[in-house]
């Protein structure tokens, strides 16, 4: 019995440690999952939208990916993590790009009518 007591002061201890670490990673998933709905999200609207928005939507992200970097970087191990952001960063970039096309030919036929 007396054997007993500190053991389970051990597994008591390690108990807590763990569901620490858990609540980092809870945040974590929560965290990347509303960064990539956000992008999910951003991406089905139609350019016309987006367009209009174009320069809130953008701070909104950036936002967003300073926060889920803050929270990822305090994961000791994030790379459960990585894959999802990398694809949503990748979809997002891939999306900017063709927005930021498009406000360039919307713009050079502003330019050409006036």
């Amino acid at each position: 019995m007396k054997n007993s007591i500190p053991l389970l002061g051990f597994f008591l201890i390690a108990i807590a440690f763990a569901s620490c670490k858990s609540e980092g990673e809870k945040k974590a998933e929560i965290a990347t999952a509303t960064y990539v709905h956000f992008v999910d999200s951003i991406t089905q609207k139609s350019s016309k939208d987006v367009l209009k928005n174009w320069t809130a939507i953008d701070s909104y992200f950036e936002k967003k990916s300073e926060e889920l970097n803050m929270t990822i970087d305090k994961l000791e191990d994030n790379r459960d993590f990585d894959a999802k952001i990398d694809s949503a960063t990748a979809q997002y970039e891939a999306f900017r790009n063709l927005i930021l096309l498009q406000k360039r030919i919307l713009n050079a036929r502003t330019h050409r009518a006036q």
